[in-house]
Protein backbone atom coordinates (compact mmCIF):
# COMPACT_ATOMS: atom_id res chain seq x y z
CA UNK A 1 0.00 0.00 0.00
CA UNK A 2 1.52 3.34 -1.23
CA UNK A 3 0.14 6.75 -0.32
CA UNK A 4 1.17 10.37 -2.46
CA UNK A 5 3.44 12.19 -0.43
CA UNK A 6 2.50 15.19 -1.55
CA UNK A 7 1.10 17.61 0.75
CA UNK A 8 -2.60 18.55 -0.88
CA UNK A 9 -2.90 14.58 -0.47
CA UNK A 10 -2.16 14.69 2.95
CA UNK A 11 -4.34 17.96 3.67
CA UNK A 12 -6.76 15.86 2.14
CA UNK A 13 -6.57 12.83 4.49
CA UNK A 14 -6.09 14.59 7.23
CA UNK A 15 -10.16 16.23 6.64
CA UNK A 16 -10.67 12.27 7.46
CA UNK A 17 -10.52 12.96 11.27
CA UNK A 18 -12.33 15.32 12.01
CA UNK A 19 -15.61 14.70 14.88
CA UNK A 20 -18.59 15.23 11.83
CA UNK A 21 -16.47 12.04 9.82
CA UNK A 22 -15.91 9.94 13.09
CA UNK A 23 -20.11 10.48 13.74
CA UNK A 24 -21.11 9.83 9.98
CA UNK A 25 -18.78 6.41 10.90
CA UNK A 26 -19.96 5.33 14.70
CA UNK A 27 -23.75 6.72 14.09
CA UNK A 28 -24.47 5.98 10.60
CA UNK A 29 -21.56 3.25 10.35
CA UNK A 30 -20.86 5.39 6.69
CA UNK A 31 -17.78 4.54 5.32
CA UNK A 32 -18.43 5.58 1.31
CA UNK A 33 -16.48 9.39 1.85
CA UNK A 34 -13.80 8.06 3.74
CA UNK A 35 -12.85 5.19 0.81
CA UNK A 36 -13.77 7.83 -2.01
CA UNK A 37 -10.74 10.03 -0.50
CA UNK A 38 -8.16 6.67 0.27
CA UNK A 39 -9.07 5.49 -3.32
CA UNK A 40 -7.91 8.80 -4.52
CA UNK A 41 -4.81 9.20 -2.74
CA UNK A 42 -3.96 5.70 -1.94
CA UNK A 43 -2.78 2.74 -4.01
CA UNK A 44 -3.95 -0.71 -2.93
CA UNK A 45 -2.03 -3.71 -3.79
CA UNK A 46 -3.99 -6.08 -1.31
CA UNK A 47 -7.15 -6.09 0.65
CA UNK A 48 -7.04 -4.38 3.85
CA UNK A 49 -9.86 -3.51 6.78
CA UNK A 50 -11.46 -0.20 6.97
CA UNK A 51 -9.75 -0.50 10.14
CA UNK A 52 -6.73 -0.96 9.39
CA UNK A 53 -7.05 1.59 6.83
CA UNK A 54 -7.48 4.36 8.94
CA UNK A 55 -4.29 3.38 11.49
CA UNK A 56 -2.64 3.40 8.24
CA UNK A 57 -3.31 6.96 7.29
CA UNK A 58 -3.22 8.04 11.26
CA UNK A 59 0.54 6.76 11.18
CA UNK A 60 1.50 8.40 7.59
CA UNK A 61 0.52 11.43 9.04
CA UNK A 62 1.97 11.50 12.57
CA UNK A 63 5.25 11.44 9.96
CA UNK A 64 4.43 13.57 7.45
CA UNK A 65 1.88 15.95 8.23
CA UNK A 66 1.01 16.93 12.05
CA UNK A 67 -2.33 18.44 12.00
CA UNK A 68 -4.18 19.73 14.88
CA UNK A 69 -6.07 16.69 14.91
CA UNK A 70 -3.04 15.00 16.57
CA UNK A 71 -2.17 17.78 18.93
CA UNK A 72 -5.76 17.42 20.03
CA UNK A 73 -6.11 13.39 20.16
CA UNK A 74 -2.31 13.35 21.97
CA UNK A 75 -3.86 15.91 24.64
CA UNK A 76 -6.86 13.79 25.13
CA UNK A 77 -4.54 10.51 25.87
CA UNK A 78 -2.00 12.98 28.18
CA UNK A 79 -4.59 14.52 29.87
CA UNK A 80 -7.77 13.14 30.19
CA UNK A 81 -7.31 9.42 29.99
CA UNK A 82 -4.03 9.45 31.70
CA UNK A 83 -3.85 12.50 34.46
CA UNK A 84 -7.55 13.05 34.67
CA UNK A 85 -10.68 11.10 34.79
CA UNK A 86 -13.96 11.47 32.48
CA UNK A 87 -16.19 11.13 35.37
CA UNK A 88 -14.79 14.84 36.64
CA UNK A 89 -13.15 16.67 33.63
CA UNK A 90 -14.84 17.88 30.94
CA UNK A 91 -13.62 19.68 27.66
CA UNK A 92 -14.90 21.78 25.01
CA UNK A 93 -13.75 21.83 21.42
CA UNK A 94 -13.28 24.92 19.71
CA UNK A 95 -14.95 27.21 22.40
CA UNK A 96 -15.53 30.56 21.72
CA UNK A 97 -13.55 33.47 24.10
CA UNK A 98 -13.85 37.29 23.64
CA UNK A 99 -12.69 37.74 19.62
CA UNK A 100 -10.81 34.16 19.62
CA UNK A 101 -11.59 30.41 19.44
CA UNK A 102 -9.86 28.56 21.94
CA UNK A 103 -8.83 24.91 20.09
CA UNK A 104 -9.47 23.11 23.60
CA UNK A 105 -11.09 23.85 26.86
CA UNK A 106 -10.57 21.74 29.80
CA UNK A 107 -12.48 21.81 32.97
CA UNK A 108 -11.27 19.97 35.98
CA UNK A 109 -11.21 22.57 39.25
CA UNK A 110 -10.21 25.37 37.01
CA UNK A 111 -10.61 26.48 33.28
CA UNK A 112 -7.60 25.19 31.32
CA UNK A 113 -7.35 26.72 27.57
CA UNK A 114 -4.89 25.29 25.36
CA UNK A 115 -3.95 27.19 21.77
CA UNK A 116 -2.60 24.77 19.54
CA UNK A 117 0.13 26.13 16.54
CA UNK A 118 0.82 23.47 14.25
CA UNK A 119 4.22 23.82 11.90
CA UNK A 120 1.36 24.52 9.17
CA UNK A 121 0.15 27.23 11.36
CA UNK A 122 1.12 30.83 11.19
CA UNK A 123 1.83 32.62 14.75
CA UNK A 124 -0.10 36.25 13.78
CA UNK A 125 -2.93 35.90 16.05
CA UNK A 126 -1.54 34.19 19.15
CA UNK A 127 -0.53 37.38 21.19
CA UNK A 128 -4.82 38.39 20.75
CA UNK A 129 -5.94 34.80 21.33
CA UNK A 130 -3.81 34.68 24.19
CA UNK A 131 -5.09 38.39 25.35
CA UNK A 132 -8.14 36.83 25.51
CA UNK A 133 -8.31 33.83 26.84
CA UNK A 134 -6.17 35.07 30.15
CA UNK A 135 -9.21 36.88 30.77
CA UNK A 136 -11.48 33.44 31.11
CA UNK A 137 -9.34 30.88 31.83
CA UNK A 138 -7.31 30.10 35.27
CA UNK A 139 -4.24 28.62 33.04
CA UNK A 140 -3.70 29.35 29.25
CA UNK A 141 -1.17 27.29 27.41
CA UNK A 142 0.27 26.78 24.02
CA UNK A 143 1.03 23.95 22.47
CA UNK A 144 3.11 23.67 19.54
CA UNK A 145 6.57 22.06 17.42
CA UNK A 146 10.34 22.06 16.95
CA UNK A 147 9.21 24.98 14.13
CA UNK A 148 7.94 27.59 16.84
CA UNK A 149 9.11 26.58 20.29
CA UNK A 150 11.98 29.20 20.66
CA UNK A 151 10.17 31.95 19.37
CA UNK A 152 6.98 31.68 21.51
CA UNK A 153 9.37 30.74 24.60
CA UNK A 154 11.31 34.30 23.67
CA UNK A 155 8.34 36.38 23.18
CA UNK A 156 6.34 35.51 25.65
CA UNK A 157 8.92 34.55 28.69
CA UNK A 158 7.43 37.40 30.61
CA UNK A 159 4.15 36.20 30.35
CA UNK A 160 1.86 33.58 32.76
CA UNK A 161 1.28 31.54 29.34
CA UNK A 162 2.68 27.59 29.45
CA UNK A 163 4.69 26.10 26.68
CA UNK A 164 3.93 22.36 25.54
CA UNK A 165 6.27 21.08 23.03
CA UNK A 166 4.60 18.65 20.70
CA UNK A 167 7.81 16.69 20.23
CA UNK A 168 8.82 14.68 16.98
CA UNK A 169 7.71 11.27 18.73
CA UNK A 170 4.48 12.31 19.26
CA UNK A 171 4.33 13.00 22.49
CA UNK A 172 4.05 16.34 24.56
CA UNK A 173 6.21 17.54 27.17
CA UNK A 174 6.14 21.12 28.96
CA UNK A 175 8.47 23.57 28.84
CA UNK A 176 7.16 26.09 30.51
CA UNK A 177 4.42 26.04 34.00
CA UNK A 178 1.75 28.35 33.45
CA UNK A 179 0.97 30.93 36.14
CA UNK A 180 -2.54 32.34 37.39
CA UNK A 181 -4.56 34.44 35.22
CA UNK A 182 -7.13 35.62 37.88
CA UNK A 183 -5.87 39.07 37.93
CA UNK A 184 -6.67 39.34 34.54
CA UNK A 185 -10.22 37.72 34.37
CA UNK A 186 -12.87 40.18 32.58
CA UNK A 187 -16.56 40.02 33.43
CA UNK A 188 -17.39 40.83 29.82
CA UNK A 189 -15.50 38.34 28.24
CA UNK A 190 -16.65 35.38 30.83
CA UNK A 191 -20.03 36.57 30.50
CA UNK A 192 -20.09 36.96 26.77
CA UNK A 193 -18.67 33.02 26.75
CA UNK A 194 -22.17 31.86 28.56
CA UNK A 195 -25.20 30.74 27.18
CA UNK A 196 -28.61 32.99 28.01
CA UNK A 197 -29.85 30.23 30.59
CA UNK A 198 -26.82 29.66 32.13
CA UNK A 199 -26.44 33.52 32.42
CA UNK A 200 -29.59 33.70 33.86
CA UNK A 201 -29.20 30.66 36.22
CA UNK A 202 -25.88 32.51 37.58
CA UNK A 203 -27.73 35.86 37.99
CA UNK A 204 -30.90 34.22 39.85
CA UNK A 205 -29.04 32.09 42.07
CA UNK A 206 -26.56 35.00 42.86
CA UNK A 207 -29.49 37.61 43.72
CA UNK A 208 -32.94 35.14 43.77
CA UNK A 209 -34.38 37.01 40.83
CA UNK A 210 -34.03 37.71 37.31
CA UNK A 211 -34.60 41.50 35.92
CA UNK A 212 -37.76 42.05 35.08
CA UNK A 213 -37.61 43.40 31.16
CA UNK A 214 -38.25 42.88 27.66
CA UNK A 215 -36.14 39.97 26.21
CA UNK A 216 -34.04 42.98 23.60
CA UNK A 217 -32.72 44.11 27.23
CA UNK A 218 -32.18 41.46 29.44
CA UNK A 219 -28.46 40.77 27.96
CA UNK A 220 -27.37 44.03 29.09
CA UNK A 221 -29.26 43.96 32.28
CA UNK A 222 -27.98 40.73 33.21
CA UNK A 223 -24.27 41.99 32.56
CA UNK A 224 -24.64 45.08 34.49
CA UNK A 225 -25.81 42.63 37.61
CA UNK A 226 -22.59 40.11 37.06
CA UNK A 227 -20.18 42.66 37.08
CA UNK A 228 -21.39 43.68 40.85
CA UNK A 229 -19.83 40.07 41.63
CA UNK A 230 -16.26 40.13 42.39
CA UNK A 231 -14.55 39.22 39.10
CA UNK A 232 -12.53 35.69 40.64
CA UNK A 233 -16.21 34.44 42.23
CA UNK A 234 -18.09 35.34 39.01
CA UNK A 235 -15.71 33.13 37.19
CA UNK A 236 -16.16 29.89 39.33
CA UNK A 237 -19.65 30.58 38.94
CA UNK A 238 -19.41 30.25 35.19
CA UNK A 239 -16.62 27.01 35.18
CA UNK A 240 -19.72 25.53 37.30
CA UNK A 241 -22.23 26.18 34.02
CA UNK A 242 -19.64 25.12 31.83
CA UNK A 243 -18.88 22.20 33.74
CA UNK A 244 -23.32 21.27 33.55
CA UNK A 245 -23.22 20.94 30.01
CA UNK A 246 -23.49 17.90 28.56
CA UNK A 247 -20.14 17.68 27.08
CA UNK A 248 -18.15 14.92 29.34
CA UNK A 249 -17.54 12.90 25.78
CA UNK A 250 -16.28 15.18 23.75
CA UNK A 251 -16.69 15.28 19.65
CA UNK A 252 -13.38 14.11 19.59
CA UNK A 253 -13.66 11.14 21.09
CA UNK A 254 -16.71 9.91 19.86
Amino acid sequence: MEIKNDIESLRSLSQIFTPANFRRIINNKEYSFINNRLSKHITFQSPITEKGLIEFVYNELQSNYKSEYLYKNALINKLLLCKYSLNTTTIINEFKIGNSIADFVLLNGEVRVFEIKTELDSLDKLRKQISDYNKFANKVYVVTNSKFINKIISEYSNTNIGIIEYTTQNTLKEIVTPKDNSDYFSHTIIFKALRKQEYLQIVNEYYGFIPDVPNTRMFKECLKLVKRIEVQLFQKLAFQKLKERELKCPDLLK
